[in-house]
C-alpha cells in the first residue's frame, strides 16, 4: 500500500526570487572573472541555469545586473558601517564615558568596517572602482558619494560637538579614495596597511569644531 506524499507548493514569486538571486550570483562570478565589458549574458545564464527571457524578466540588461550587484553591496557595506558606529557607540557608554557621540570616533569606526568589509570581499569591490562599467555607472558613484558625505555632515551637525561640513566632505572623499586603494591592491597585506594608515590620518584631521 502506498500513500502519497504532499509535495511543497512552491510559490511564483519564491521562484522568480530564486532566479534573481541566481541570475546576480552567476553575474557576480562571470563579472569578477572576465570583467564587465567582456562579459556575455549567454554566459551568465547559462551559469544561473536560467534563461535569457528570464533575466529579461527580472533585469533590462547586463548593465543592470551590474548596477543590482553594486547596489547590494553598498547597502550591506552601509549597514557594516552603521553596525560599527552603534557597536562603538553602545561600548562607550557601557564604559561610562557621557560624551559618546564624538562624531569623529563614530565615523572612524565607521570607515574601519567599510574598509574591511572592501578587503573581504576585494574582488567585488574591485570590479565596482576598476573603472570597466556600464556608461554612466560614474554618475551612480558619484551620486552615492555625495549621500554619504551629506548624511555625515547632517550626523555632524547633530553631535554634541558639531562639526563643519567640510571636515565631512573631506574624510569622505578621503575614505573613498582609499577604498579605491584598497580595493584594487593586489598584495592583501599591503592593503591592509594601506587601510591602517588611512584610519590613522583620518584621526589626526582637525574637527574644526563649530562656534
Amino acid at each position: 500500500m502506498t500513500t502519497d506524499v504532499p509535495q511543497p507548493i512552491v510559490r511564483s514569486a519564491d521562484r522568480g526570487a530564486a532566479t534573481r538571486a541566481a541570475l546576480l550570483t552567476a553575474a557576480r562570478e562571470v563579472f569578477i572573472s572576465v570583467g564587465y565589458a567582456q562579459a556575455g549574458v549567454t554566459e551568465i545564464v547559462a551559469r544561473a541555469g536560467a534563461s535569457v527571457g528570464s533575466l529579461y524578466h527580472h533585469f533590462t540588461g547586463k548593465a543592470d545586473l551590474y548596477v543590482a550587484l553594486f547596489e547590494e553591496f553598498h547597502q550591506g557595506q552601509a549597514w557594516r558601517a552603521r553596525q560599527a558606529a552603534r557597536g562603538a557607540r553602545e561600548a562607550a557608554r557601557g564604559a561610562g564615558e557621557d560624551r559618546v557621540s564624538e562624531p569623529r570616533q563614530l565615523f572612524l569606526a565607521a570607515a574601519r568596517a567599510y574598509l574591511d568589509g572592501c578587503l573581504e570581499e576585494r574582488e567585488l569591490s574591485r570590479l565596482f572602482v576598476s573603472g570597466d562599467a556600464p556608461p554612466g555607472f560614474d554618475l551612480i558613484m558619484r551620486q552615492r558619494l555625495r549621500e554619504w558625505a551629506s548624511r555625515n555632515a547632517d550626523f555632524f551637525a547633530r553631535s554634541a560637538e558639531p562639526m563643519d561640513e567640510a571636515v565631512a566632505v573631506v574624510m569622505t572623499g578621503a575614505l573613498m579614495l582609499a577604498v579605491a586603494e584598497v580595493s584594487l591592491d593586489e598584495d592583501a597585506a599591503h592593503a591592509r596597511r594601506l587601510a591602517s594608515g588611512v584610519l590613522d590620518v583620518l584621526s589626526g584631521v582637525s574637527p574644526r569644531v563649530r562656534a
